[in-house]
């Protein structure tokens, strides 16, 4: 039995679209499927938590980054942390972002050109992956025991993500642009005790961003180097930047210039820990939001989901 998770407020409501299709291809090649409509907050890790507690040869969500991030959660979840997942995942993109995907397509040509069609040619493109049982094992990655698939990120970016998500059902995909000048304008630096590798400092800075993919705000390159599969986490560390510098950093970030920036630092390492500063900050998980404070402690989890591909 296969179980289709969708959250049917994705991308203005038009994964709905994508569902009798997706269920058409199940039964012309003669496999059982049950479908899981999200209804709140946090119920897709409710749904796949209690799927892998039971019989399943699979799990396909159609949604975006976020719903993504609630199942894998719960998938991680249903197994003591670090084992494999016995049940593969498909991800069919469905949000306004569609960020996990280019990573685990390859880059985001690949990701548009397969799934940038009309909906039944999208769906044919996915479901072969699932007929022929191909998948490929990829690193999750936890912060405080939370699994995410994609990027965490605390400071400018993470309250872009806050604002983009006021300007999501008017912007659509480029509503993390629209919002990226609202939160310069709020712009401040955050000061940060990091615990990486050995060592131990404090600095302010503007971005820090733990990255298991490369893609996020819609297509958005921050960390060219990491790789879903490598059993390493990438972190991209932006030190503290006046309001008028932060006007300059996301123009290079488009065009993949920031690495070249001295503010910017990228490590790898496979688990590190921030300490905040007092009162609470915003932590953004693939796109959803966590108010946290004290200390965040992130650990990569190598190989332990298969995802259709």
């Amino acid at each position: 039995m296969y179980h289709i998770i969708i959250n049917p407020i994705s991308g203005k409501g038009k994964t709905v679209f994508h569902l009798p299709v997706m269920v058409e291809f199940f039964k012309k090649n003669g496999m059982d499927v049950t479908v899981h409509q999200t209804q709140h907050i946090g119920h897709g890790y409710e749904i796949a938590k209690t799927i892998c507690t039971s019989d399943s040869e699979g799990i396909i969500g159609i949604g975006g980054d976020g719903t993504f991030q609630e199942i894998v959660s719960g998938m991680v979840d249903a197994f003591p942390h670090g084992s494999k997942i016995p049940v593969p995942l498909g991800v069919f993109p469905g949000g306004s972002g569609n960020d996990f995907v280019m990573a685990l397509e390859g880059n985001k040509s690949l990701a548009l050109n397969k799934y940038r069609q009309k909906v039944e040619i999208a769906v044919a493109n996915f479901f072969e992956a699932v007929v022929q049982k191909r998948t490929i094992p990829i690193d999750v990655l936890t912060a405080n025991n939370t699994a995410f698939l994609n990027i965490g990120n605390i400071g400018l970016d993470a309250r872009i993500v806050r604002n983009a998500a006021e300007l999501k059902n008017k912007h659509g995909g480029r509503a993390y642009l629209a919002s990226v000048y609202k939160s310069i304008a709020q712009h401040k630096n955050i000061n940060l005790t990091i615990r990486v590798n050995g060592e131990e400092f404090q600095r302010p800075v503007t971005l820090f961003a733990v990255c298991n993919g490369q893609y996020y705000g819609g297509g958005i390159r921050i960390s060219p180097n990491a790789s879903i599969s490598d059993g390493k986490i990438t972190l991209c560390i932006v030190n503290a930047m006046s309001r008028p510098k932060t006007m300059v950093l996301f123009p290079s970030i488009m065009v993949e210039k920031h690495m070249k920036l001295k503010a910017v630092n990228h490590i790898e390492c496979t688990e590190v820990s921030v300490t905040l500063p007092p009162g609470v900050e915003t932590l953004c998980l693939d796109g959803n939001l966590f108010v946290k404070e004290g200390t965040i402690n992130f650990k990569i989890l190598p190989g332990v989901l298969d995802c259709f591909k």
